[in-house]
């Protein structure tokens, strides 16, 4: 399952437990290279009707806090409301640390069902998601990669684990990336150093570049 979020206030009614907000913005790139397209979420949004979209703390599929029963896509992005369940101790948890201003983001799980690659940049728009769920997170987007030297002091096995844990790649997906990445340095293709150093976002442009510059 893919996550994307971004840096938004959202607003939180203490007394009870509602909660709006976006948990996209179309147009707009996040941290991850990925770029939401303007009625990405409208089919998915159709077939899940009112049965209403989990509400989950840090995407942690055990710990559900309450349930998104508004949503829909504006002008803006994908709005919604929804509502904690306070008798839930984490969800009371999660009220008392939004009061506090510890937390102030959504992110969104989804599964990817048809974008597109920018060959000049890697930037990947999102022309069609599944959404799965929206959660309340600490962060409103993954911490940045701290990679440093892709090419010299290139570290496969270090890469590798960069981009399970850093970049939500499953073990097979970071194996294939690393292979990119070797191809592309025997092949004398732009080094990914200075992408790598950037952080999450430029290393995934770099990878997705080589990886259609080889297809």
């Amino acid at each position: 399952m893919d996550r994307l979020s971004c840096d938004l206030e959202f607003k939180f009614d203490d007394e009870t437990g509602k909660i709006d907000g976006y948990g996209s913005v179309f147009n707009l790139i996040d941290r991850g290279g990925d770029i939401v397209l303007p009625g990405a979420f409208k089919a998915s949004l159709r077939a899940k009707g009112s049965a209403g979209v989990p509400m989950l703390w840090n995407h942690d599929a055990s710990a559900p806090i309450g349930v998104w029963n508004d949503y829909a896509e504006d002008e803006k992005g994908l709005k919604l409301s929804g509502q904690l369940v306070l008798e839930v101790p984490q969800a009371a948890a999660v009220r008392a640390l939004i009061k506090a201003k510890a937390i102030r983001g959504l992110s969104i799980g989804y599964r990817t069902q048809d974008y597109a690659i920018d060959r000049t940049t890697g930037a990947r728009s999102l022309k069609k998601v599944d959404l799965w769920e929206v959660s309340v997170v600490t962060f409103p987007m993954l911490p940045e990669a701290q990679i440093t030297g892709v090419k010299g002091a290139f570290d496969p096995r270090e890469l590798e684990r960069v981009l399970r844990s850093e970049c939500n790649l499953s073990s097979a997906e970071a194996v294939k990336a690393v292979a990119i990445v070797k191809k592309h340095l025997r092949d004398g293709g732009d080094p990914l150093e200075q992408a790598a150093r950037d952080g999450t976002k430029d290393l995934l442009m770099s990878l997705r570049k080589a990886s259609t510059a080889l297809s």
